[in-house]
């Protein structure tokens, strides 16, 4: 029957391509330093009118508010969608290396079971 958490026997044979996991990295790293460079969150900022810009008055003043909220509203999503591009790249750089230690204790584990000097 087998464990619940391993492959079955005669199943197909779990493989991480870690040359593809890497390339996947270096495009995702790439497209974030363009995101980057764009400076979205700091073009909102400059280009939000001041405050003095709608006028002195009671609508002048609640638009200006509007657009403030607006503007940070934006802003916040952008940074947090930075934040979590940066983790998915992060955890796929972890997953990664996590299986290439399981890849090396595995052959590690086959090279030393077919050794003469192993005792069982």
């Amino acid at each position: 029957m087998g464990h619940p958490h391993l492959p079955a026997a005669g199943g197909k044979e779990i493989k991480i391509d870690h040359d593809a996991l890497d390339d996947i990295v270096k495009k995702l790293e790439k497209d974030l330093h363009e995101l980057e460079n764009m400076r979205y969150s700091e073009r909102i900022t400059d280009a939000t009118p001041a405050e003095g810009a709608m006028g002195d008055y009671t609508a002048g003043r609640g638009l200006h508010t509007t657009i403030r909220t607006a503007r940070d509203s934006i802003g916040t999503t952008y940074d947090e969608f930075i934040t979590s591009y940066k983790k998915v790249i992060e955890a796929i750089r972890n997953s990664d290396k996590t299986h290439r230690k399981a890849d090396d204790a595995s052959k590690r584990g086959v090279e030393a079971a077919g050794s003469p000097n192993t005792y069982v």
